[in-house]
């Protein structure tokens, strides 16, 4: 018997954590005196001799068990033995601090080498029994029937009754690897008392793995009420436990349909919308919104029918209409999930075998591949009639040549004909940008001002004024409508500009029109996130942009820089542009502006004259060439003329040249275009 009591020692621990808490420094408040409870007060209160013995600091009183439940109690130590024993039983003498054996339910054991050391098994079966043997006609019991659970529940779920802490005790699992606690003392303000510096794991695991739809809460005591009424259910602990659900996911994914049901209030749907996006994005499960379902539309807490948790549906409305909730929302969730198999089922379908082929020919007779003609006679010619939806288009261009202003025209001229544009110039404002616009359409209307004029409005003239108040009229007419530049709240990041076009182009779809054709210029200066290189940067705007043409039908214009040796030269290639090679291969047409005089063609006569030896006239004749097309035009040309002074191009009147050998130089005209 003498070994017996002896080994009750070892309780102490768990004793400990029934009477006191950790201090904001991490030790035990002292349950004898104030060390640890008052402000900036640190716990004094330490258990040594191998968690036998404890010891205050502040008071100085010391001993073992026995001693500790004598001097909390004010009894004498036969009387503390009397209880001990009670309490923790000479059965267990062998059983060592249930702190000291505890390990976490999700540390697992490694195996396959000699090496490997078995993790001692969770310690917390023998308290779980003990608390659950102390439950019948406690208060604890009145408590959970209160809370509309029955005794067939209680019994299934272990439940059980701490006295010393007046706490109902929940088992997370079979294994009794952790166990939390529910005050039921109606004067303290520590409602939930989860084991001291033990992670929470995820409450009933096993759920997600024995129906098609497992509800996800977050109180035990919920999914607990969803077990009794029919539905399976885990608890994730509170609206920040996601993480418990996603580590338990990633050991072992699950078939089933979630259903996640949080609390009724702003936390809840916050972790609703979340989680959920977390899981539908990197854990490929079937994921739906129960709140409404199971406790009803109502959101005010001060109305009669609103309803916090299912439990609170247990409590208010009674067993039945929380039975009814859960099997409604189960079969719903079952044939909303069978819908969306139906569904991906047919478009799989439609993508390959016969379908593949249905679907081609349907679509190739609508005008979804009709080239959209840029205006420019000699280009559209060269590329085949114009833009191809779902192509991702490159323009490189030497400093100076008029990249901009050529983008600027062709978009345009979009938006004159009704196409939604939006346009990122990631070096010049909305007014600078504008601004070059009033000038060409004044130009056109036959009154010569710079650009630098236009922005300088303080000093124009009456002849200016007139024109380009003019110009802006007739802008915002028949161009404003349908053209966005640089739109507010856009910066250079990347993330922020693909997140931009893709919320613009679903609210296209939505209201049945076309996503818009997109201009970003340029590519260079995209930035992305914190240490990430520019090669890097640039391999992912280039998926990110083919993946929203692709995705949406529509047409990615990216302006980039040429690298050094074609600026210094004029000479164009694929290879022309700057910083990877992503550039040439993820565009599916590449064209390239550079000074005719300093680019070599068969059809010249002339011999090529590097950029920096050009005269000022020199460099107003300007070549476009398809450098890359999947759908042909590659050596092709179009010869232009630009004048920086208004950004307005020109093209040299002639037939279409084919770029060979036998074709010789012929005479340009320049003509308005």
């Amino acid at each position: 018997m003498t070994q017996d009591l002896d080994n009750l020692k070892s309780f102490l621990r768990d004793y400990v954590e029934t009477v006191t808490q950790r201090s904001k420094s991490g030790l035990y408040n002292c349950p004898l005196c104030p060390s640890g409870t008052g402000k900036n007060r640190t716990g004094a209160f330490g258990i040594f001799d191998n968690g036998r013995r404890w010891k205050c600091q502040a008071c100085s009183k010391h001993g073992d068990i026995f001693d500790l439940y004598a001097e909390i109690n004010r009894c004498d130590l036969s009387e503390a033995t009397r209880a001990i024993i009670d309490m923790y039983g000479t059965h267990s003498a062998t059983r060592s601090s249930a702190r000291e054996d505890f390990k976490p339910m999700d540390k697992e054991t490694t195996s396959g080498t000699a090496n490997d050391k078995q993790q001692p098994t969770p310690a917390y079966a023998d308290a779980i029994a003990r608390y659950n043997a102390a439950l019948d006609g406690s208060p604890a019991q009145s408590y959970l029937q209160g809370r509309g659970l029955t005794l067939d529940t209680m019994k299934r779920f272990h439940l059980g009754y701490n006295k010393q802490r007046q706490t109902v005790t929940i088992p997370y699992n079979p294994q009794g690897s952790y166990y939390g606690q529910r005050s039921i003392n109606p004067n303290t303000d520590r409602k939930h008392d989860n084991l001291t510096g033990v992670p929470i794991p995820l409450f009933n695991p096993a759920a997600l793995y024995s129906s098609d739809v497992c509800f996800v809460v977050e109180s035990p005591l919920c999914a607990i009420s969803i077990e009794q009424e029919g539905g399976t259910a885990v608890a994730i602990s509170g609206t920040s436990g996601g993480s418990r659900l996603y580590a338990q996911l990633k050991k072992k994914p699950t078939e089933a349909a979630l259903v996640l049901c949080f609390d009724n209030d702003e936390a809840g749907r916050k972790a609703t919308d979340t989680i959920s996006a977390e899981l539908e994005s990197n854990f490929d499960v079937f994921v739906v919104n129960g709140t409404a379902a199971i406790m009803g539309t109502e959101t005010d807490p001060a109305a009669e029918e609103y309803r916090k948790d299912p439990n609170d549906v247990l409590q208010h409305s009674g067993a039945e209409a929380l039975r009814i909730a859960i099997e409604e929302t189960i079969e719903a969730t079952i044939q909303a999930r069978a819908a969306v198999v139906q569904e991906a089922d047919a478009e799989r379908q439609q993508r390959t075998g016969a379908g593949m082929v249905d679907s081609f020919l349907e679509a190739v007779q609508t005008h979804k591949y009709e080239p959209l003609p840029t205006g420019i006679g000699d280009i559209d010619r060269a590329i085949g009639g114009g833009f191809i939806r779902g192509q991702v288009i490159l323009l490189g261009a030497a400093p100076g040549a008029g990249k901009t202003a050529l983008a600027q025209w062709i978009f345009e001229g979009y938006a004159r004909r009704g196409t939604d544009c939006v346009y990122l110039n990631l070096e010049m404002s909305r007014e600078q940008v504008l601004a070059r616009s009033f000038a060409r359409i004044a130009a056109k209307n036959g009154v010569k001002i710079r650009t630098t004029d236009v922005l300088q409005g303080y000093k124009w003239t009456d002849i200016q004024r007139a024109a380009i108040m003019d110009a802006a009229e007739e802008y915002k007419q028949s161009i404003a409508p349908h053209m966005i530049y640089n739109p507010d709240g856009v910066s250079a990041n990347l993330d922020t500009i693909l997140a931009y076009i893709e919320k613009e182009a679903q609210r296209a779809e939505k209201a049945g029109t076309a996503a818009p054709l997109c201009v970003l210029d340029y590519l260079q200066l995209v930035g992305g996130q914190p240490r990430e290189d520019v090669v890097t940067v640039i391999k992912r705007a280039m998926d990110g942009l083919k993946r929203y043409a692709m995705q949406h039908n529509t047409v990615v214009f990216v302006i980039m820089a040429h690298n050094r040796a074609s600026n210094s030269t004029g000479a164009v290639s694929m290879e022309s542009g700057r910083d990877t090679s992503a550039l040439e291969y993820g565009a599916d047409l590449q064209l390239a502006l550079t000074y005719t005089k300093s680019m070599k063609r068969a059809d010249s006569k002339d011999k090529p004259i590097a950029p920096d030896d050009l005269t000022e006239e020199q460099k107003r004749y300007v070549t476009l060439k398809a450098v890359k097309g999947r759908w042909g035009g590659v050596g092709r040309y179009a010869d232009l003329y630009f004048e920086g002074e208004t950004m307005t191009y020109k093209q040299l009147a002639t037939e279409f040249i084919e770029v060979n050998e036998e074709t010789p130089w012929s005479g340009k005209t320049v003509a308005e275009f």
